[in-house]
């Protein structure tokens, strides 16, 4: 909720002292995030020291459905008889596997998109910071606009999607209370022009609603 990256080291590291397992569900970085798209775990530097990983075919790999579990074959044996999930699932479509497939050997041939994503959700953070807006630090393209109240987060997102943008206004339970906040999720095929509208329509709203000082 707030694209904050783990310090994987140090959680490694306790867990190389403690003698316990890691498992890191990666949903939110597959595909982006690290120098070949392979997740926060190549992103921190803690490959090979990574007991599982769950991730989803979702996201960043485009795919309809689906998901999985990587680790450790003794590990995904024991998964296979008792993860509910995995159980009472269906299988992937054929078509969401042979996407999927794909999408896995672009994102490991070239950094282009990557690049874009990572060019894209700095310009974003830049222009909303320059504008005014509190930000949650951080380099992930999901970038959480604070507002903190909850009727002004929902009335900025009504406000918005009025300007041809469309967002979603997360508050209470969902956040904490008092931390409602409209979640921005960055993509690599906005151009340079959609990411300078948004913040241009953010700006405006912002003002009407008193948001902006």
């Amino acid at each position: 909720m707030d694209g904050e990256i783990a310090d994987l080291r140090s959680v490694c590291d306790l867990a190389e002292k403690y003698d316990a397992l890691v498992l890191v569900d990666d949903s939110h970085a597959t595909g982006f995030l690290g120098a070949t798209g392979r997740g926060s775990i190549e992103h921190r530097g803690v490959d090979g020291r990574v007991d599982l990983i769950t991730t989803t075919f979702g996201k960043a790999l485009g795919g309809a459905s689906g998901g999985c579990v990587a680790g450790r074959k003794e590990l995904v044996r024991w998964l296979k008889q008792k993860a509910r999930p995995y159980l009472f699932s269906n299988t992937v479509p054929p078509a969401v596997v042979g996407g999927t497939l794909e999408a896995l050997r672009i994102a490991a041939r070239s950094t282009v998109l990557r690049d874009a994503l990572a060019a894209n959700a700095r310009r974003f953070r830049t222009g909303m910071e320059k504008a005014g807006f509190d930000l949650k630090p951080g380099e992930h393209p999901i970038v959480p606009v604070m507002l903190k109240d909850e009727k002004l987060a929902v009335a900025m997102a009504e406000a918005l999607l009025r300007k041809g943008i469309y967002v979603i206004a997360f508050s209470f339970p969902v956040v904490p209370r008092g931390a409602a906040r409209i979640r921005v999720q960055l993509s690599a095929s906005h151009s340079q022009e959609m990411i300078d509208r948004c913040v241009a329509a953010f700006a405006e709203a912002g003002r009407e609603l008193g948001a902006l000082g």
